[in-house]
């Protein structure tokens, strides 16, 4: 018995949408990083800076590893008009200097200078 190809194509794509999306549905599947396995916002914690995506923003960077945000300016020349509502990623367009794994290198000797404080 030979089975139509478009009827044969067409189950093929909704097994695997429907697998993609039941799974996105209940947590088990995020594509976009900003969830965890359990659909929790990832964030910025403060502890490790290796956990610094380009997607987040400089104000809840700078809050949670507690740095004035003068001081990020500062060392990567960003503009200071900048609000800290503003990606990382957007960042690294206006301040050539800036990059993210520059950031969590820059973070990471910061807190090893400030920690003796």
């Amino acid at each position: 018995m030979r089975m139509n190809r478009y009827l044969f194509v067409t189950l093929i794509l909704v097994a695997w949408l429907g697998t993609v999306y039941t799974a996105q549905a209940f947590g088990i599947w995020s594509v976009s990083g900003k969830l965890d396995k359990l659909g929790n916002p990832i964030t910025a914690t403060g502890q490790n800076p290796d956990e610094i995506k380009g997607w987040m923003k400089i104000g809840d960077v700078t809050a949670a590893y507690q740095i004035p945000w003068e001081e990020i300016q500062a060392a990567f020349e960003i503009p200071k008009d900048l609000p800290p509502s503003t990606a990382l990623k957007d960042i690294e367009k206006v301040a050539p200097k800036f990059s993210v794994s520059e950031l969590r290198a820059w973070i990471a000797e910061w807190m090893i200078k400030h920690s003796s404080k």
